[in-house]
């Protein structure tokens, strides 16, 4: 992940935001938005009830990829991470594994990125590879 500016933030962060924010960057991290992964995000962001108060997922989609560019990667997760509480830290994690498995390859900036975000929001290892077995379980198509 690179940094846009070391200065820190002022972004206020609803854990909607906040779990949104984080799947923008598991989207992003490779450098590019799949079709597959975009999709996946709008159907999670559609089915969770975190986000049923959201008039447009488009639009809240948007806005946070709005922050990221504002901002740069570090500077929105340690926000994101300052705004969930340990149990909505997991399920941003639980969302970033989805989301980049959700195009059927795991490339190598996105390992990296899950090892960081696992760090910064004090996954455990075991608790880790679970969510990541319990992803790929459910891509499977046969």
């Amino acid at each position: 992940m690179t940094e846009k500016t070391p200065k820190s933030s002022v972004l206020y962060l609803t854990p909607a935001m906040a779990v949104m924010s984080v799947a923008v960057l598991a989207t992003a991290v490779d450098g590019r938005w799949s079709k597959n992964e975009v999709e996946r995000l709008r159907m999670m962001a559609y089915l969770h009830p975190l986000f049923r108060d959201i008039s447009s997922v488009e639009r809240f989609i948007g806005s946070r990829a709005q922050d990221l560019r504002a901002v740069g990667p570090k500077v929105l997760l340690e926000d994101c991470r300052k705004a969930l509480t340990p149990r909505m830290r997991e399920t941003a994690y639980a969302w970033a594994v989805e989301l980049v498995q959700a195009d059927g390859a795991v490339v190598a900036a996105e390992h990296r990125f899950l090892r960081e975000l696992a760090a910064k929001f004090a996954i455990p290892g075991p608790l880790a590879r679970k969510l990541q077995a319990a992803a790929a379980i459910r891509r499977r198509t046969a």
